[in-house]
């Protein structure tokens, strides 16, 4: 099956709310500044992360669908990127497209990858964050042939 990519309908923003609610839910749980970026999200994973993990509030589902739609959010403000589902042989997944460079991000499978097979610890946000920068600016800005 060829990639498509359809319009985000009705149930998919429904999707999209409820996981910038249960994000800023996980965020005020762990911070105490209300500005909210790439480095932000590090620090929420990284204290949800590091607690016991029967103690934890927030499941890895609520993590991944919550944090991965602040971060969508975050790319679609600052670039412009547009909320959009992509089908393909292996399913269909929420995603942001960027249509000037045809850049594709899933946010939530991104911090998916983060939990499952193995709880990583370490940074991701920032890094994505300034990967996807440099490769727009590298992308946005070539000089035509």
């Amino acid at each position: 099956m060829q990639t498509q990519i359809h319009q985000f309908n009705n149930a998919d923003r429904q999707w999209l709310a409820q996981g910038l609610s249960i994000g800023r839910e996980i965020c005020t749980r762990y911070l105490s500044e209300k500005v909210i970026d790439a480095e932000a999200l590090d620090r929420v994973f990284a204290l949800w992360a590091a607690s016991p993990a029967g103690a934890r509030k927030f499941s890895a589902n609520d993590v991944a669908h919550g944090l991965g739609c602040l971060f969508g959010e975050l790319l679609q403000k600052q670039f412009r990127f547009s909320w959009c589902r992509i089908e393909d042989r292996f399913g269909n997944e929420p995603a942001l497209l960027d249509e000037a460079t045809g850049s594709i991000v899933m946010p939530a499978n991104a911090v998916y990858k983060r939990i499952e097979p193995e709880l990583q610890q370490q940074p991701f946000f920032t890094p994505m964050w300034q990967m996807i920068t440099a490769h727009l600016e590298k992308n946005t800005n070539k000089p035509e042939d």
